[in-house]
């Protein structure tokens, strides 16, 4: 069976908080969160670092023929003049709004 504990749920403000047990503790700072649809239940679960990612992509065994050139998407950038000045490098944060 599952390991299982107790937390203590409590109000701060506006938002709701639980003391996770040092046992259930995240290595990372961010989590995702949901619940099933099914049972109700809330569940947590440990978002990975990028440096994790890209660690186990790194240790991953990708095949020779993994997104050869025949499977990568060659088209040209869509033009989208309404979202591109979010992008612009030389506009200042005041511009970029």
């Amino acid at each position: 069976m599952a390991q299982a504990a107790r937390a203590r749920v409590f109000m701060s403000g506006r938002s709701q908080h639980v003391t996770i047990p040092r046992e259930f503790r995240f290595r990372s700072s961010v989590v995702s969160i949901r619940r099933d649809p099914k049972s109700g239940d809330v569940i947590l679960t440990e978002v990975p670092s990028l440096d994790d990612v890209f660690a186990a992509l790194d240790a991953a065994k990708l095949p020779d023929d993994f997104m050869s050139d025949a499977d990568r998407d060659r088209r040209p950038p869509e033009n989208r003049p309404a979202i591109d000045h979010l992008f612009d490098e030389e506009a200042g944060p005041e511009e970029q709004r």
